[in-house]
């Protein structure tokens, strides 16, 4: 789920994502040499175009989320981008280019299309791997009040996010207000933070000194359920529909409009 280097870690999705860029800018190298014409910049314009017009399409969408932030516009680690919107604007800008110099139309078609096979097969692979259906795992974790509970169990028929933290990691510190804020705008959907190796106390004393009132906090002692889910990296944030099935994941730190589309989703469901 997610790909650590060091301190920095990110989505898995997102380093595949980043793997396909560095083959589609490799491949126009390589057809640049082998058709005697550059499509290097060519290429980086399709591809920085296609970027700007998935976030501003994102933006667009959220904009009075992001009018409540507008500093977060330019945070793109929040994962907010339209594929689709970005895919128009990138065929849009190659036509352009080739519009400019028809002689680059079989280099650049070469390029792009092998970026967007890369990232098929290896999202694909990523899919059969990892994927298919997944449900809220069947983990035992503890409540603040010293209850042992199961988290496929406790919160049956209603839509869930689950937020894995700790009180040691500052984006994760970051999240909980906006946590708490869904929580208050949906009260539908169960809004579970579940605390990776933090000891009650801790988790205590950081809540009374944060000043939060979020209703399910749970301690996992043993780190059980970064473990089932395969991601180390904190924040990571699961979106569950009402059957209990996961719909969208988010690794690292989300901004209010991220967080507000993810449990768009899972409502709808």
């Amino acid at each position: 789920m997610s790909v650590s280097f060091g301190p920095f870690a990110m989505g898995m999705l997102q380093f595949i994502f980043i793997l396909a860029v560095v083959i589609t800018m490799l491949v126009a190298w390589l057809v640049s040499k082998r058709y005697k014409i550059s499509v290097g910049d060519s290429v980086f314009h399709v591809l920085a175009v296609g970027i700007l017009v998935a976030r501003v399409s994102f933006v667009v969408r959220y904009f009075e989320v992001y009018a409540e932030a507008p500093w977060q516009i330019v945070n793109i680690r929040d994962g907010g981008f339209d594929l689709w919107a970005g895919v128009l604007g990138g065929i849009l800008m190659a036509a352009w280019e080739i519009s400019r110099n028809r002689k680059i139309w079989q280099p650049l078609a070469i390029a792009c299309v092998s970026g967007v096979i890369a990232y098929a097969a290896m999202s694909g692979y990523h899919e059969y791997r990892y994927g298919g259906e997944l449900f809220v795992p069947n983990v035992q974790v503890q409540t603040l009040d010293d209850r042992s509970v199961y988290l496929n169990r406790e919160y049956l028929g209603k839509p869930m996010v689950v937020n894995l933290w700790a009180t040691w990691c500052p984006p994760c510190v970051r999240e909980m207000p906006l946590l708490q804020d869904a929580q208050e705008k949906w009260p539908d959907v169960a809004i579970v933070t579940v605390s990776q190796g933090d000891s009650k106390q801790q988790v205590l004393d950081f809540v009374a000194e944060q000043g939060l009132n979020l209703d399910d906090m749970l301690l996992d002692h043993t780190n059980r359920l970064s473990n089932e889910i395969g991601s180390f990296a904190l924040p990571t944030t699961l979106f569950f529909n009402a059957e209990g099935m996961l719909i969208d994941t988010h690794v690292g730190e989300f901004s209010p409009a991220r967080l507000q589309q993810a449990i768009e989703r899972i409502r709808a469901e």
